[in-house]
């Protein structure tokens, strides 16, 4: 059994604009780096029909308790996998999201853009499972915990960008 995440960032802007700006490297890069990533590689590779492709590998500190920094390591790597489907005519769509670890824990699950016609939203769904005996839930809630963070922190800088600052 692991943990679920389960976020939604929402956005003053067309679900195309939104969708623009998550597939876009250059915020790519943006967020990695002002959310503490102390490397990122990036790239965005256009699919055929529409979808497109993003993956993102960013060293971060590890800022983890003394129970993990064994097998942590003061720093993690992580690599960040979004397929986007074609989207719809205005823009929504989903993906498929998955999050691997230089730590014994992965990431697996959806991302969504909706819309209500004021608001769009982007939703980040999934669970973490760490293969760590005795500690693995403690392991899952910390990552769990780091990434509403990032996320939060994302849904800020995006909405910056969406506004013109860069």
């Amino acid at each position: 059994m692991g943990t679920t995440l389960d976020f939604s960032q929402t956005y003053d802007a067309p679900p195309a604009a939104v969708r623009a700006m998550i597939t876009d490297e250059q915020f790519i890069n943006l967020r990695a780096t002002r959310t503490g990533a102390t490397t990122v590689d990036s790239e965005v590779i256009d699919e055929p029909g529409g979808g497109r492709t993003v993956v993102v590998t960013r060293t971060i500190p590890a800022n983890v308790p003394s129970y993990a920094k064994s097998f942590v390591g003061e720093t993690l790597t992580v690599t960040e996998s979004q397929e986007w489907a074609v989207p719809a005519a205005d823009g929504t769509g989903t993906a498929v999201a998955t999050a691997e670890m230089s730590a014994p824990i992965a990431f697996a699950g959806s991302m969504s853009i909706t819309t209500d016609g004021s608001v769009t939203t982007v939703r980040t769904f999934g669970e973490y499972k760490a293969s760590v005996p005795f500690v693995g839930g403690k392991v899952e809630e910390m990552a769990k915990e780091q990434t509403l963070r990032y996320l939060t922190k994302e849904q800020e800088i995006g909405r910056g960008w969406l506004n013109g600052e860069r």
